[in-house]
């Protein structure tokens, strides 16, 4: 690898990702399963909170809907990006995975790339319940029910039966944006890079314009990943993946943003990577007198 920045890559390459999350995680096990227990727990927290007592039945509607994917949606994109920043910590391996994170400017990073997921995943369901509710007008005049009865959060739009099934479906929404908004890498790249918001968003588009296959895998696992929960026949194994899946998917982020932006590098393998790059960019040449060498294909030390 020789240059620094958004690459081609192939489906194999994808496959391989596959297996280095896996490897990754093995690596942290005890981390990554505290991580995952954080989506369902947080989403019981808020769910019992008493405010939604008070608000829901006088408003209902979009309010219901906004409640939902807050009591959802938010753990769960704290989820997915506590889980990719871990990754990179893990991978490290110089220091402690919680001396990288639990500092003020990593802590700043999450919350600011969560809130970001968290608005990301917010407007598309605001959009797709404005369009069904366009398209399926409830006429309460013809029922017979002169006032819209509000619907309880448990049972609003896009819930199931269950609250891991909910969070499932959840996460195959957020795969569903990310892949519509060519945001795939913006996540990484802001949790690591900390550039500007559009900066990241030209990148990540730059990178999924490289690697178009991406855009079939991301649809069908995320359309795969929403509707299963809604199916009694996979409720279990829909509520059995609604634990790991999320952790799994931050960690999938980072592999991906590390293989197509740096090639698999980290530390000084990764200063000498993106000396090159910036030479290769200003015309110049690059010394050969920085000897640091890595296998590329090897990128996570076991």
């Amino acid at each position: 690898m020789g240059s620094f920045g958004p690459r081609a890559l192939t489906p194999r390459d994808g496959r391989d990702w596959l297996m280095q999350a896996w490897q990754l995680m093995w690596r942290r096990p005890g981390l990554f399963i505290a991580v995952a227990l954080f989506a369902p727990s947080g989403s019981a927290l808020l769910l019992a909170l008493p405010i939604w007592e008070w608000w829901l039945p006088p408003l209902g509607g979009w309010v219901t809907l906004i409640a939902t994917v807050f009591c959802y949606g938010l753990p769960l994109s704290l989820t997915i990006t506590l889980a990719c920043g871990i990754a990179r910590a893990a991978n490290r391996q110089r220091t402690p995975a919680f001396k990288q994170l639990f500092n003020g400017t990593a802590l700043k990073a999450l919350a600011r790339t969560t809130l970001f997921l968290f608005s990301l995943l917010l407007q598309g369901y605001l959009l797709v319940y404005w369009v069904q509710d366009q398209l399926l007008p409830v006429d309460f005049a013809a029922v017979g029910d002169p006032i819209p009865i509000p619907t309880p959060v448990t049972t609003s739009f896009g819930v199931a039966d269950t609250l891991l099934g909910t969070q499932l479906s959840v996460l195959g929404s957020v795969l569903l944006v990310l892949q519509a908004l060519l945001a795939v890498f913006i996540i990484p790249l802001q949790l690591f890079r900390e550039l500007a918001l559009a900066a990241c968003w030209r990148r990540s588009v730059l990178a999924m314009q490289l690697n178009p296959w991406l855009f079939p895998m991301l649809g069908l696992v995320g359309l795969a990943l929403l509707t299963l929960p809604f199916f009694a026949v996979f409720s279990i194994p829909a509520q059995i993946l609604a634990l790991p899946l999320p952790v799994y998917l931050g960690v999938l982020l980072y592999v991906a943003w590390n293989e197509v932006f740096q090639g698999g590098a980290e530390g000084e393998d990764l200063l000498e990577l993106e000396e090159q790059w910036r030479a290769s960019v200003s015309g110049g040449s690059v010394s050969r007198q920085s000897g640091a060498k890595r296998n590329s294909g090897h990128w996570l030390k076991k």
